[in-house]
């Protein structure tokens, strides 16, 4: 079953961002966000929910956005 992702599904510790339900984490980049461990993005996890790559990607450069915003 699809899952819609949202920003409270992630966890930020310091420059690197956390899907907690796919295990997907990010860096934060000197001018984007780099894929660090794609975990099980794109797959049916256990529970049944998956969740789209892209969305999660979209999302984490977004909160990234944001707390780069907030340093400024």
């Amino acid at each position: 079953m699809p899952v819609k992702v949202s920003a409270d599904q992630f966890e930020l510790n310091g420059d690197k961002l956390k899907h907690l339900p796919t295990g997907l984490e990010f860096w934060a980049g000197e001018k984007d966000v780099v894929l660090c461990d794609a975990g099980a993005a794109g797959r049916l996890l256990s529970s049944g929910h998956d969740y789209d790559a892209e969305e999660i990607k979209h999302t984490a450069w977004e909160i990234f956005q944001r707390e780069k915003a907030n340093c400024v």
